[in-house]
């Protein structure tokens, strides 16, 4: 995707997405990652069966209510989600509050 980033409120949204490859549902969206100007890395995914995966933001294809994923081997495997982790910042921290949030801007509810 070369489009401009999406807010981080419509970023936010796209937490408890369920991730599908026509009409599987292959897991749900757990946190977003950020690059250093808050632009999406990519999507922290809990498959189905529990494990974690990670899914590189170029793969995203946003739904109507759903992450669309057009090639299943786009959703990467837990070594590459804790990779992107150490290198990006947490969505879900910054909504909280956490420890990468210092100096961020608060995101309005609603």
């Amino acid at each position: 995707m070369n489009e401009e980033a999406p807010p981080l409120n419509e970023l936010a949204g796209l937490l408890g997405l369920p991730v599908r490859h026509h009409g599987i549902t292959l897991g749900e969206v757990t946190d977003v990652l950020l690059g250093e100007s808050a632009e999406p890395v990519g999507l922290a995914v809990r498959s189905v069966v529990g494990e974690p995966a990670f899914l590189p933001w170029p793969s995203v294809e946003l739904g109507e209510d759903e992450v669309l994923v057009p090639v299943p081997l786009a959703v990467l495997t837990e070594s590459e989600l804790d990779y992107y982790r150490e290198s990006s910042r947490s969505l879900v921290e910054l909504l909280e509050g956490g420890p990468d949030a210092a100096g961020e801007p608060v995101i309005a509810e609603g």
